[in-house]
Order: C-alpha cells, then sequence, then structure tokens
C-alpha cells in the first residue's frame, strides 16, 4: 500500500494495439477474460496537462481489463490526440505505464500531491469516478500513479470482472463491459 495515494490494486500497459496485447495475455499468461471499455470516454470533463479538453477529444483508442487474483490487469492504446499514453509511446517506451491505486480521500490526496509539486498529466470526472494520473515518473524513474476514487458503481463494476477471471474456463476471452 502506498502511504501516499492508497493500495495499489492496478498494473496497466501502454501499447500500440490492445488485440496482440491481449491475445498474448490470454494465451501466454492465461489472463482473461479481458473486457473491452466503451470508447470514446464518456466523461463530464478531462484535462490533459492543466487544459480542458473537448468531449470528443480521442484520449484511448481502446481499452481492456481483467484481474489475476486481485490484481487489475489493464492494456490500454492510445487515441491520435495527445495524452499521456501517447506521450509514453513516442518516448520509445512500451509495457508498464503506470499503477492504478484506490484513493483513499481524493480531495486531500490530489491537494497532497500537489503541495509536494507532483504534476498532474491527466485528470477527469467520468460516469462513476474521479481520476488523475501523477507525473511520479518524472521524480524517480519508473512508472506513473492513477490515482482512483473508488466509488461503490466502480467497486461494483470491478468485482463483476473480478469474478469473472476467477471463474474463467477460457472460453469467450474478449467481452464488451
Amino acid at each position: 500500500m502506498s502511504q501516499l495515494f492508497g493500495p495499489v490494486f492496478q498494473i496497466a500497459y501502454v501499447v500500440e494495439d490492445v488485440e496482440p496485447a491481449v491475445e498474448h495475455m490470454v494465451k501466454t499468461m492465461g489472463i482473461g477474460p479481458f473486457f473491452m471499455f466503451p470508447v470514446p470516454l464518456q466523461a463530464e470533463w478531462i484535462e490533459v496537462r492543466g487544459e480542458r479538453v473537448a468531449p470528443d477529444y480521442d484520449f484511448i483508442g481502446a481499452a481492456a481489463i481483467s484481474y489475476s487474483g486481485d490484481t487489475m490487469i489493464e492494456i490500454i492504446q492510445p487515441g491520435k490526440d495527445p495524452s499521456t499514453y501517447r506521450e509514453f509511446l513516442d518516448a520509445g517506451r512500451r509495457g508498464v505505464h503506470h499503477l492504478g491505486t484506490i484513493a483513499t480521500d481524493y480531495d486531500a490526496q490530489m491537494a497532497a500531491a500537489r503541495a509536494a509539486g507532483i504534476g498532474v498529466a491527466a485528470e477527469g470526472v467520468l460516469p462513476i469516478s474521479r481520476f488523475s494520473y501523477l507525473d511520479t515518473d518524472l521524480l524517480f524513474p519508473g512508472t506513473m500513479i492513477e490515482l482512483i476514487e473508488m466509488t461503490q458503481a466502480m467497486r461494483d463494476l470491478f468485482g463483476g470482472i473480478k469474478e469473472a477471471a476467477r471463474s474463467w474456463d477460457g472460453t469467450d476471452p474478449v467481452r464488451k463491459i
């Protein structure tokens, strides 16, 4: 558990193409089923590097999630517009992009991150949660932190996906949320 950002529950990968990454996770790693996010994201608002973007902003091209035990595995393909995901690929990086944490007090944790000089690469409000990507990777080589407000609706969604992974028999490896 991070003392600052809450418990880590997610490992997120950024790749150029979600489909072969999901196929690798399913066939090679035995992780599944993966649930595809509906895109474009339906957000109340999203800011990228402190600037509010238009509702049709192409932030995520595709994304899929599954669980391996209690750890969520997320695979993200960037959209065409500038984003922390696009920055990651454009810098020649591939693989683990961020660790997702469950915010214990989202507002206080965001205030503390800003007070500590940690930049915010992206932030937004989705129908069931708030999220932010913190530029922790700029302070020490590694990965970013995604701070996620875990609402009951999000817990329910993730709980259903976790249960599907626990009882998965290897069939129907890609599904829709």
